[in-house]
């Protein structure tokens, strides 16, 4: 039983007569009545018998009828819903994005992509450290964000757009600001204001410490550039940090970038390697990869 046999039948019961329906379906008179005689031949009892010039309803016909009316609205409802929830996908981008290019990148570039797309979209963003942008690309619960590298996954995709390069930032007024830092050691006996434990960044930045031995004086934990130029702009202690647009909107710190801190870090394109993207993020994908190449 299909539903263009289900529609069949309806149409010839609604209108008791094969020419009319026939016309209405747009179908030959021999093609409909080949169709219900199969759908007949399937169910095993016949659904018409003659009647006048036309026909009628037997009494299986007419139990038949009441189900086949549901099941064909109830299959329309679903087309509209779906219809509803593909114009949805294809019309709105799920976005996340880190901190660290909250300040100035990220309005640009919505701006510049709505410019260029004609406000055809709806974004929705989310600002969040880079594992649960990652998470939440997997999840679905985002079409796709930029974030710093992540731990290797065969269904993400990561594209480097953005290099950050490292510098060291410290308070403009503090007893320390005049020195110039050019061996590494010099941080050492400085109190440092550190990235969480828990982000790449504090990986990126104790592999730093590894390579020339140091081990800083950890005074303060922070989860974003900004967060650690706020605590060093109190003179609670130097960092080295990704250089980030904002950093050069802090009047009492100073950025140095010493002959040893030749470091740097990416951020990535990230989206799901297999789920489907509507228009709008794929238009976003595509977008972004031309901005930053």
């Amino acid at each position: 039983m299909t539903l263009d046999q289900l529609k069949y039948f309806e149409t010839a019961a609604n209108t008791l007569h094969i020419g009319k329906a026939a016309q209405l379906l747009n179908i030959s008179q021999p093609s409909l009545s080949i169709s219900i005689k199969k759908l007949e031949a399937e169910l095993e009892v016949p659904l018409f018998q003659p009647e006048g010039r036309g026909i009628a309803l037997t009494s299986y016909g007419r139990e038949l009828l009441p189900y086949a009316r549901s099941i064909l609205q109830q299959t329309e409802a679903a087309k509209k819903h779906l219809k509803k929830e593909a114009d949805k996908l294809n019309m709105e981008i799920h976005f996340a994005y880190t901190a660290s290019i909250a300040y100035l990148c990220i309005p640009r570039l919505f701006r510049d992509f709505m410019s260029a797309t004609k406000g055809k979209y709806l974004i929705y963003s989310d600002e969040m450290p880079s594992d649960k942008i990652a998470e939440g690309i997997k999840e679905g619960r985002f079409d796709l964000g930029i974030c710093s590298r992540i731990e290797p996954d065969p269904d993400i995709v990561q594209i480097p757009i953005i290099y950050q390069p490292f510098v060291l930032i410290l308070p403009s007024s503090a007893p320390y600001a005049g020195l110039d830092f050019a061996t590494p050691e010099d941080i050492q006996e400085i109190p440092f204001v550190s990235y969480l434990t828990d982000y790449p960044m504090y990986r990126q930045v104790s592999g730093l410490f590894q390579k020339y031995g140091l081990t800083p004086q950890i005074t303060h934990f922070a989860y974003s550039e900004d967060s650690i130029a706020q605590l060093v702009s109190q003179e609670l202690g130097i960092s080295i940090v990704a250089e980030t647009e904002s950093l050069a909107s802090y009047e009492n710190i100073r950025i140095l970038r010493p002959s040893w801190l030749t470091d740097g870090r990416y951020l990535y394109l990230t989206y799901h390697r297999l789920r489907h993207q509507g228009d709008g993020a794929r238009a976003m994908t595509e977008f972004i990869k031309n901005s930053f190449s």
